[in-house]
């Protein structure tokens, strides 16, 4: 065979020893010559017909740790994160609710038309309207807690505020007010008029009160405001860490307000684990104490730009005595003379001259300059007055709820004034109406502007302090008249059921007293009676008092009147001069001192009749000038003075 015959895999036919042929020394890594043993092998092949090369412990245990090492490592990291976490507090949020609380429940506020008062670090029951994100009061709220000056005028349709020499004014409609003289503007409305109710802007109010407020809210958020009248200071905690405030002191509770490191708080109650606080925008809740820092006093910022306006006063710069001249279809100029010379020490007249006439707020006036001038030069001063006696058919309402007629009448009186040269001008406008007492007294405010611009004493005639004559509102007169007058009399008047003194003892003080609680002592002047009456009593038949025992009411239905409310007689009064009374008295019964009423008094039977007096004399007005001076009264006043007795002046002047 050819050498080429032969294959070199197979044996060589020339070869003695019939030897195989050797085989070519293989290049191939080991790696790859195992590689598919050991994938056999690694993955449990059983039936493959390669040999298995025997795997050392120590590759099985190095190939075991390559298997399990990397997830124990990531375990290992993962406790190591969490053990930090828990110990840096960065898990603690897992544990906290994140539900928001309701904050219309919360306050309890249902709309946006209202704010609550948060007061003290609680949430009150207060609340006050909201109109165009500003907060309003109702302005008979301000009228009964602050004061009534704010008078609505229907004719101007703006709401007035009297100072001493100017008036201020505002309306529901316009963003443009008087104030001190001045017009400007302000960016809310004044007034706002829902309905029949009137409600002023805070903002307004502060023109005319000290206060402070702050409001919250608005934009989906109840709106919840606080009111101040009085500053401090309030303790404040430093936030440490962001947290919450909750609406109960538990992890769980819903928040009411999300706080960043650097916010403080108010703290309220400093609890073991949680404390109440007030955040600054008036949310009332918890928060637990590892996250509250530094504790500090923040003073509040306190408003005292507003001072009350002091009304100044014209007096007469002495004790007053005045003594009230009736005169009827003359000025009284023939008289003045003679009377002033029995009245020695009496430094003020006051002649009834002027008398309104209709409800356009005419005036009928019968002064007279030559009156005064006597007056004057007998060092008297003159204090004419104006009443509505002679005329009441007038609607006190018609006439002073007007502006235009106050107005006129105003003009009138202060030119009558200027015309004659009076003093003062005494102002006697009685059975005013509830309804008119609001008007009445902005009548009195205007009044005194013009008669303190031209110095002229002004003072105000009243009642002696009842219930049903609170509304002629004593309080304002104080404020703007010069002087106010107790009428001290009528206790028991003409046309009246039941006898009685004219002016107890009791009466005139409870007059004085209620008065200089509402007027400056030194404001006031009480009016004595110079006079008395008669009361002449027939007794009543069974049938006539039995008769009496059914009442009727204004809509015609019927009551039932008690027996000791119907007098059991009719009487006929008499009313008489002081020396008339006594002498009276002394010539038909027994005088005798009555120390309930603090006066003299007779009684007498005669012709089936009882007589009843109760006398003004020495005795009695000595009695009422002690609680005169007791109170520190500016002086005294008497109707009139041709009822007097001539030792009347030297009485009045021994305590003025």
């Amino acid at each position: 065979m050819k050498r080429d015959d032969f294959d070199m895999n197979t044996m060589a036919p020339n070869d003695p020893y019939n030897r195989k042929p050797k085989k070519k020394k293989r290049t191939r890594p080991v790696e790859d010559i195992y590689e598919p043993v050991n994938k056999q092998y690694r993955s449990g092949t059983k039936n493959s017909t390669m040999k298995r090369r025997k795997i050392t412990k120590a590759e099985k245990k190095k190939e075991v740790l390559h298997a399990i090492l990397p997830p124990i490592i990531a375990i290992v990291l993962i406790i190591i994160v969490v053990v930090a976490a828990i110990f840096s507090g960065a898990l603690d949020s897992l544990k906290y609710s994140s539900e928001k609380a309701d904050l219309y429940s919360y306050y309890g506020i249902s709309d946006d038309m209202r704010a609550i008062v948060v007061r003290d670090g609680a949430i009150t029951d207060e609340t006050y309207p909201v109109f165009d994100g500003k907060p309003y009061i109702s302005l008979d709220l301000v009228n009964e807690e602050f004061h009534d000056r704010f008078y609505y005028d229907t004719e101007t349709n703006s709401y007035l505020y009297t100072r001493a020499d100017n008036i201020d004014r505002a309306s529901a409609d316009s963003t443009s007010i008087t104030y001190k003289g001045s017009d400007m503007a302000v960016d809310y409305n004044p007034y706002v008029i829902k309905g029949e109710d009137v409600y002023m802007a805070l903002d307004y109010l502060k023109l005319y009160k000290n206060f402070s407020y702050e409001i919250y809210g608005g934009d989906g958020e109840p709106y919840r405001m606080t009111y101040k009248e009085e500053w401090g200071s309030n303790p404040m905690t430093d936030i440490v860490k962001k947290q919450s405030v909750r609406l109960e002191q538990d992890k769980k509770s819903p928040i009411l307000k999300e706080l960043n490191e650097g916010d403080s708080v108010i703290m309220l109650e400093k609890g073991e684990e949680w404390s109440k606080v007030q955040t600054d925008d008036l949310r009332i809740g918890y928060i637990e104490n590892k996250f509250l820092g530094n504790s500090h006093e923040e003073a509040e910022e306190a408003v005292s730009d507003v001072v009350d306006e002091v009304i100044p006063s014209n007096s007469l710069g002495e004790p007053v005595i005045l003594a009230w001249h009736n005169v009827v279809g003359t000025s009284g100029a023939d008289d003045i003379a003679s009377i002033l010379s029995r009245a020695g020490g009496v430094n003020v007249i006051s002649p009834t001259w002027f008398t309104i006439t209709d409800d356009e707020g005419n005036i009928d006036s019968i002064g007279s300059k030559a009156y005064v001038d006597t007056c004057h030069a007998a060092g008297v001063q003159v204090w004419g007055l104006f009443d509505n006696l002679q005329h009441l058919e007038v609607s006190s309402f018609e006439v002073f709820s007007k502006a235009g007629k106050r107005a006129k009448v105003i003009s009138q009186l202060i030119g009558y004034a200027h015309e004659y040269g009076l003093d003062g001008i005494n102002i006697d406008i009685e059975t005013i109406p509830t309804e008119s007492g609001v008007h009445f007294a902005q009548f009195i405010r205007e009044l005194s502007i013009e008669c303190r611009r031209d110095g002229i004493i002004l003072s105000v005639d009243n009642y002696v302090p009842m219930g049903f004559n609170d509304h002629y509102n004593r309080y304002e007169q104080g404020v703007y008249a010069d002087y106010v007058i107790i009428m001290g009399y009528d206790e028991h008047y003409a046309g009246g059921e039941w006898a009685g003194s004219v002016a107890s003892i009791g009466y005139v003080r409870s007059g004085i007293e209620n008065t200089v609680s509402q007027v400056p002592s030194g404001k006031v002047i009480n009016a004595v009676p110079l006079y008395t009456r008669l009361w002449i009593e027939t007794p009543k038949t069974e049938e006539e008092i039995e008769n009496e025992k059914i009442g009727f009411n204004e809509d015609g239905s019927e009551y039932e009147v008690a027996e000791e409310d119907i007098p059991p007689y009719t009487l006929e009064i008499q009313t008489l001069k002081m020396a008339d009374g006594i002498a009276t008295a002394k010539a038909n019964g027994t005088v005798a001192w009555d120390e309930e009423t603090a006066q003299n008094y007779a009684t007498w039977d005669k012709g089936g009749k009882k007589y009843e007096i109760w006398l003004e004399d020495k005795d009695s007005l000595t009695a009422k000038l002690d609680v005169m001076k007791e109170n520190d009264l500016a002086g005294v006043a008497a109707w009139q003075v041709n009822y007097a007795e001539d030792y009347v002046w030297d009485l009045f002047n021994s305590y003025y």
